[in-house]
């Protein structure tokens, strides 16, 4: 039987594309993370795999990941996880299905490691297709939502203080001096932001991340008492749209399997890949 390759099945070379795109992103989000008030993300290549781990978040599954590892990478499992165990972090092996064999799960378990998570990894490759239609049609014609776009530090800085009403009123105040030297990651080219408005109240924000002639949606997020009324399939739209506008080939998401978001973005003309599992450590009593 012949083996599938990245250039012999195009599932895999989206999963190629995934890794290189969730590797960027990552590192993206690190530098411009709010929580942080400076990277410190190191990036590492080992064989196939990639080693993504930050001393400032050891707890974080997120910035402490395992990408690309699988089969051809095994016998470097003992030398990956001292790397980790050097600097005091539990890593997050951040499993793509065709490297997750037998073997890779028996040998990920008997050092402790088990699947904790999964999400559904999608693709719309229909940009501009079907997207001309009024963001409101199929909602409640009571409902009018207006997108704009964050163009410049003023909002910039607007956009930040929705994310921080987003975390809750028990999340801890934002740095003022982080806010400020941090506000440029949130109106750049390749990083646009945009707020949904109903009624002149903003009610929905999304991301777009891009890379060459690829984009990732990311960061959606409704505020409580505006969901139900097509917000985030407003943003979806308005995103392929800005997305066709920009001569994007194709756009991926990741949303957690049979939610309200893989919904929406199933009616948005997005497309299951794949699967992936994280194996994290399990929290066993000692």
């Amino acid at each position: 039987m012949k083996k599938n390759t990245p250039q012999s099945h195009p599932v895999l070379r989206d999963v190629e594309r995934m890794i290189h795109l969730e590797t960027e992103l990552t590192r993206f989000n690190n530098e411009r993370s709010l929580q942080l008030a400076e990277s410190r993300l190191t990036v590492t290549p080992i064989g196939g795999t990639t080693l993504l781990s930050d001393e400032l978040s050891p707890q974080s599954s997120y910035y402490n990941r395992v990408i690309g590892f699988g089969p051809s990478d095994l016998d470097r499992l003992p030398e990956i996880l001292g790397i980790y165990e050097a600097a005091g972090i539990d890593p997050c092996f951040d499993m793509s299905p065709d490297r997750q064999t037998g073997e890779v799960a028996e040998a990920l378990a008997a050092k402790g490691f088990v699947p904790r998570l999964q999400l559904a990894f999608l693709k719309n490759e229909r940009i501009g297709k079907d997207m001309g239609r009024d963001l409101s049609e199929g909602f409640p014609s009571q409902t009018k939502i207006e997108i704009s776009l964050i163009s410049n530090e003023e909002e910039a800085i607007s956009f930040i203080r929705l994310i921080e009403r987003s975390r809750g009123e028990d999340s801890p105040a934002l740095d003022e001096a982080i806010v400020q030297r941090k506000s440029r990651y949130f109106y750049r080219e390749d990083f646009r932001n945009f707020v949904a408005f109903i009624g002149g109240e903003p009610v929905g924000m999304g991301s777009m991340f891009i890379r060459g002639d690829t984009g990732y949606l990311a960061n959606d997020f409704t505020f409580p008492g505006y969901r139900r009324r097509g917000v985030q399939t407003a943003m979806i739209r308005h995103r392929l749209q800005a997305a066709a506008a920009l001569g994007l080939k194709r756009v991926y998401t990741d949303v957690e399997f049979a939610s309200a978001s893989h919904a929406n973005m199933l009616k948005s003309g997005f497309e299951l890949v794949y699967m992936n599992a994280f194996w994290m450590k399990s929290a066993l009593p000692q």
